[in-house]
């Protein structure tokens, strides 16, 4: 929860003016270290007045603490008949602010505690945020967002007052700001991940690389959305089990699945972990297939080789750039996330990036002149603004998780779980093989520890409990014997992890799964 603090309760604070002066600094402390606390933009220049006009020794205090809140719009949807606002026009105002941000504030005004549900004493404050101090969100998106709010509200503003919502300078300044992040020569903004493998593979299909029956290698262990775009073209799926300790397609087991009907292999960088080696480009070569990246869960992740002619130098391509093509997803969950639906293509091909571009807008290159059969799928300049962003801090954020992800790998001790086999601290090479999208765990009490975390106040997801071939789209498959991946499905676990959470949490979901031990699982 965000609280925005009323001028009465700041003033009070600063100037040690309050007789419960006590309760509310400590629940000022509290708020700083949660990143819960924020001000109205229309309370600023009244704080600062009332501060330098009558306590001006404080006015340093003040500025320190205004450093660290974050500051709220205030909206132009004004009522003027509003009670608050004939009552008091500068609560109904920051009222206003906590409308639109979610939140509530906290203030000592009887006025306004009685004629606002969204005001709040500093002592039911302090109580609520006692009450819920010991919870885990498993991933809070607002919290996430909320770093880069003045941003965000900057870019979306942009878009708003610029009249243009569509194919703009905003998708075309963050197309070129993915493709040099990725490091490729196109990126194309379309409406989901889903949608952004759908479309590579009917290109392939009209560029004549495909045909209807085709098939396409895919892992039996991934989110269905990556078996469906193949049905959806009317290619054939054919799952191959992953690796039990990457959970990733087991690149071993490719070649016995290649037929005369094989046209490329669709690897996942599932949970954030690269999936890539020297033998699948050797089987794409030998048999001549395409590689398809689902790019949804790793932006940001590298794989390191060796180079042949010099073993100490490393050669680094980052996912999304050493397929032949790459879909990513921004769902708002995701490591990059928007504020909706949004995906992109990023590949090196130029004809396939032409194609792309024009079956995403409804077969066309030209306005009202469709050569395709196309889908209406394309990324709005809303999304696209504060995607860009977000794309600026997401090498920090990735690096934030391998930290989580390092300290629950090093300090889990318990039997009973299986943690990622990955090595994720820095001076490793593979450090960066894993950005941690999910941190999956696996335990054969799988569901009693859940109740367990859940019981202690600990928010856990499972990706996923149903593997794509138990599915009921796909009951021609429900039959099939896919022992590896039923496993996974039936053991994993996902901790919370993200780049907002507090380091107190983390500890306190080691020790809540160290202490489960024997009695619990």
């Amino acid at each position: 929860m965000l609280f925005i603090l009323d001028n009465n309760f700041l003033i009070d604070v600063i100037a040690k003016r309050a007789t419960n002066n006590q309760l509310k600094t400590q629940l000022l402390y509290l708020l700083l270290k949660k990143g819960g606390a924020a001000i109205s933009s229309s309370q600023l220049h009244n704080i600062r007045y009332v501060l330098k006009k009558n306590y001006p020794e404080f006015e340093s205090d003040y500025f320190e603490i205004e450093n660290r809140l974050r500051i709220i719009k205030t909206p132009s949807y004004i009522d003027f008949d509003n009670k608050l606002a004939i009552l008091d026009l500068e609560d109904y105002l920051i009222e206003l602010s906590a409308i639109a941000a979610q939140a509530k504030v906290i203030t000592s005004d009887k006025v306004f505690l009685e004629n606002s549900e969204y005001a709040i004493s500093p002592v039911e404050a302090f109580k609520y945020f006692i009450n819920i101090e010991n919870k885990i969100d498993f991933l809070s998106l607002k919290k996430i967002n909320d770093v880069y709010q003045a941003e965000i509200e900057k870019a979306t503003d942009r878009v708003f007052s610029s009249g243009w919502y569509l194919l703009g300078n905003e998708v075309k300044n963050f197309e070129t700001n993915l493709a040099k992040y990725v490091g490729v020569k196109h990126a194309i903004g379309v409406a989901n991940g889903l949608d952004a493998l759908r479309l590579i593979l009917k290109a392939y299909i009209e560029m004549g690389i495909m045909a209807e029956g085709d098939e396409v290698i895919v892992p039996a262990n991934t989110y269905i959305a990556s078996v469906l775009a193949i049905s959806d073209n009317r290619l054939t799926p054919v799952l191959v089990e992953p690796d039990i300790n990457t959970y990733n397609l087991d690149i071993s087991l490719i070649e016995k699945h290649i037929t005369a009907r094989t046209k490329a292999i669709m690897v996942v960088h599932l949970y954030g972990h690269v999936c890539w080696n020297e033998e699948l480009e050797a089987l794409a070569k030998k048999y001549n297939l395409k590689i398809i990246e689902d790019n949804a869960q790793a932006i940001g992740a590298e794989y390191r080789q060796q180079t042949t002619d010099n073993r100490h130098q490393i050669e680094s391509k980052k996912t999304g750039a050493m397929g032949d093509a790459a879909g990513f997803s921004f769902y708002p969950g995701k490591n990059l996330g928007a504020l909706g639906d949004a995906g992109a293509v990023t590949t090196n091909d130029d004809e396939l990036a032409t194609m792309i571009r024009a079956l995403g807008n409804y077969g066309s290159k030209q306005k009202y002149v469709n050569e395709y059969q196309g889908l209406n799928s394309r990324l709005d300049e809303i999304q696209a603004a504060l995607l860009d962003v977000k794309l600026k801090y997401i090498d920090q954020e990735n690096e934030y998780r391998r930290k989580i992800a390092d300290y629950y790998i090093n300090n889990i001790k318990n039997e009973h779980i299986i943690l990622p086999s990955v090595v994720c601290c820095p001076s490793s090479v593979v450090s960066k093989s894993h950005v941690f999208h999910l941190f999956i765990i696996r335990c054969t009490e799988r569901d009693r520890l859940q109740q367990h975390l859940t019981d202690n106040g600990i928010q856990t997801l499972i990706h996923y409990p149903i593997p794509p071939h138990k599915q009921g789209a796909y009951k021609e498959m429900n039959n099939v014997t896919l022992p590896i991946t039923e496993l996974i499905h039936n053991e994993v676990l996902s901790l919370p992890i993200s780049p907002v959470m507090e380091w107190d949490d983390v500890k306190r979901v080691v020790e809540v799964i160290n202490n489960a031990l024997d009695t619990i699982i």
